[in-house]
Parts: structure tokens; sequence; C-alpha cells
């Protein structure tokens, strides 16, 4: 399985400035290094980082404002739900079983906000869709407990890898958004995206990228044919 050097943990729109420290402090247990925040509170991420100065996980954490920039060079992404909301796509895992067998990757584990979780177009961005077994009376767990939970799970089930051949690296988020930001326009001048409805299709179109795990090889290709394509539509 991967290493705590080779995870990254994600907390997206957080609003408690108690669960970032919290999840900071879990980090820290189990020796997990790199915290992003995407979107925090801004009244939340002031309050921590005053609080807390000091504190290495916190010290080191930063903040972003696109989910695509929390991901970048994240070759696995692993959302958390409790189950309320997925994608026909992605199977919900169990997560005691899913980090026991991570690859050795650089994996980034999300957490969604403390109102609503991971949003459908968040979970655009991610390979697998993982739950923690909890009581059906009680399916959400508190954000500070459920990132202490999962990174408990990971340090315990560490162990030497193997030496395997390294396969290609997969693109990352930031990539696959720069194919969108390529194909988008192409797939609208030739009719095949409906006027109107650009957030939802841009998410199907995401997690089709996702899916398909495109290596740099398969990014230059697709972004040369785009180029190709828009410059027979610009002579025409």
């Amino acid at each position: 399985m991967t290493s705590a050097a080779g995870v990254r943990v994600v907390l997206v729109r957080v609003r408690n400035p108690l669960n970032i420290g919290a999840a900071a402090r879990a980090m820290a247990n189990f020796g997990f290094e790199e915290l992003v925040l995407v979107e925090p509170y801004d009244k939340a991420w002031k309050t921590v980082r005053s609080a807390r100065a000091g504190e290495t996980v916190l010290d080191r954490a930063r903040s972003v404002e696109r989910m695509a920039d929390a991901l970048d060079g994240c070759e696995l992404i692993v959302g958390t739900t409790d189950g309320s909301k997925r994608v026909p796509e992605l199977p919900l895992e169990d997560w005691r079983a899913v980090g026991a067998s991570l690859p050795s990757a650089q994996t980034a584990l999300v957490f969604g906000n403390e109102k609503s979780g991971l949003s459908v177009d968040e979970i655009s961005f991610c390979h697998r869709l993982v739950r923690i077994p909890t009581t059906p009376g009680a399916p959400s767990m508190n954000l500070g407990q459920a990132v202490a939970v999962c990174l408990y799970e990971l340090a315990r089930s560490a162990r030497p890898l193997p030496r395997s051949p390294t396969p290609p690296a997969a693109i990352d988020a930031s990539a696959r958004e720069r194919m969108l930001d390529a194909w988008y326009p192409l797939l609208e001048r030739l009719g095949a995206v409906k006027p109107g409805h650009d957030a939802s299709q841009r998410r199907i179109l995401r997690e089709m990228l996702t899916r398909w795990r495109c290596r740099r090889s398969d990014e230059r290709r697709l972004l040369g044919l785009a180029r190709q394509i828009r410059n027979k539509f610009e002579k025409s």
C-alpha cells in the first residue's frame, strides 16, 4: 500500500475551525503531513491558522480555490461519503478493504464539508468512493473523527512494498481539466453537448476521463487532436 508520505488529505469547504484542527491532529498522530483545503470558510481558516501556529501540519497546510489544484500531482483520488451521495459509475466501497489495498502512488484522500459532504460534482474527480462502516441510524461521522479513522486504518495496514515495475503515471486532475477546456468548445461547435447544461455535461466528461486513467502520452495525443480540429474549424 501507499506510505504516509504518499497521501494528501484534502478537506473541501470546511466551516468549523475545530474540525480543521482535529484533522491536522489526527494527521500528526499517524505520521501524515500534507493537508490541503479547498475553499475553506475564510473565518475558520484564519482562526485555526492563528490559534495553532507552530504545529507542523498546519504550518505546511495550504488553501486553494479549485478542486483540481488541490489534486494536482495525485495519481489516485479517493472520495469519502456516508453513502447518501454517489454516482452509478463508482461502486461504494468499504474503507477498511480499500485502505489496506491502496497502491504505491501519490494518493488524495478527500473529505467533504460538515453539513453536506462532497457534492456530486466533487465526486466526479474521484477514482474510488468509500465509506466508513457505521450503523444505519447514524451513518454520518464528525469530520475530524472520520479523518482519524481513515488515517488509522492506513497506518495500521502499512507494510513493506514488493518490488514491481512502475506503471506509466496517469494524468492528474489539472491535466484532465486542461483536456476538458480544450475539447468542450469543440463539442459545443459540433452540437454534441446541450446548450445551457455546461456544469452537468462537464461533470460527466470529467468522470469519463477519470475512469479512463489516461497517461501523459494520451494527454499529448488528445490535446494535439483537439488543436487540429480547432484549426480546421478556424480555416473553414
